[in-house]
């Protein structure tokens, strides 16, 4: 939720250095969409799995309290993905303060719907889309996951849905009005939502997205640390049970230990990444073929 969150890629990176991914493959600074003078930006990583159909592909959004970090943070998993057979691309998106919700699902959507109409150009299946993220960037997964378009009457590609059909979700906050301590969510609301924070507020029900959970939400893997002092664990029992009593498949890993970051030193925590990405692949579907 906040930018401590940036531990994600700096605890990854020495782990996966050595991918087999080659970097020449990686397409980076693709302008997936301008909004006034605000350019937004993706970087594709394609799947070392690759033949004749095209790739299941994921979302992967970055964290930093939707005011702070970059997609860069999330390379790691995205080369992991592609391991295990998965095109990906993490994204950039508007921040607060300057920049107030809803400008970041708003952001995150166009990015699903710039590769669904280009799905073609970068060798993946359009149907085949999931999402992932920390933190907010697990908070803006999991509405990918539960609703379509936030604008009805949003002109870039309006004809492409904004869903995706599966999420991997670290740690994302899930309710906006409870379990948070006051000035973190007071702070938040400021920031981002621009306004006073009540937890009874429709404003605070909107940016929540347990409020979007039905039968046809999109089937959820979510990794959440027991010792997590900012993002409180009860967030993903909250989503558990939601998701449960909507008949939605979900699986929970609460890892003993675990603050607010990904930390692989710590047990169980390279198994349930490796956990979450198998998760996407069973949900989309496998690559077929090799790159070799």
């Amino acid at each position: 939720m906040a930018r401590r969150n940036v531990r994600i890629d700096s605890m990854w990176l020495n782990i996966f250095l050595g991918a087999a991914i080659s970097m020449a493959e990686v397409k980076t600074g693709i302008t997936y969409n301008t909004v006034g003078e605000t350019a937004l930006q993706a970087d594709f990583y394609p799947a070392k799995q690759a033949g004749p159909t095209p790739a299941p592909f994921v979302i992967v959004i970055h964290g930093g309290g939707w005011i702070g970090g970059q997609r860069s943070e999330m390379a790691a998993l995205c080369k992991q993905m592609s391991e295990a057979g998965l095109s990906s691309a993490t994204v950039s998106y508007r921040l607060g303060p300057k920049h107030k919700w809803p400008a970041m699902i708003e952001d995150v959507q166009a990015a699903v719907r710039y590769f669904r109409a280009n799905a073609k150009e970068y060798g993946i299946d359009p149907n085949r889309f999931g999402a992932s993220g920390g933190s907010a960037g697990g908070h803006l997964a999991l509405l990918l996951g539960f609703r379509d378009t936030w604008d009805p009457k949003t002109s870039f590609l309006p004809d492409q849905s904004s869903r995706v059909k599966a999420v991997f979700n670290i740690f994302g906050p899930t309710d906006l009005r409870k379990d948070f301590d006051r000035t973190v969510a007071g702070f938040v609301s400021m920031q981002v939502i621009g306004k006073a924070y009540d937890p009874e507020s429709p404003d605070a029900a909107a940016f929540s997205p347990v409020s979007y959970v039905s039968k046809d939400s999109a089937p959820v893997f979510t990794l959440h640390g027991k010792a997590d002092k900012l993002v409180p664990v009860m967030q993903a029992q909250r989503l558990d049970e939601a998701l449960k009593a909507a008949g939605v498949k979900h699986e929970m890993r609460l890892i003993e230990g675990m603050d607010h970051g990904v930390d692989l030193q710590i047990a169980g925590v390279p198994e349930a990444v490796n956990d979450g990405i198998k998760f996407l692949v069973d949900q989309l579907g496998p690559a077929t073929g090799s790159r070799g």
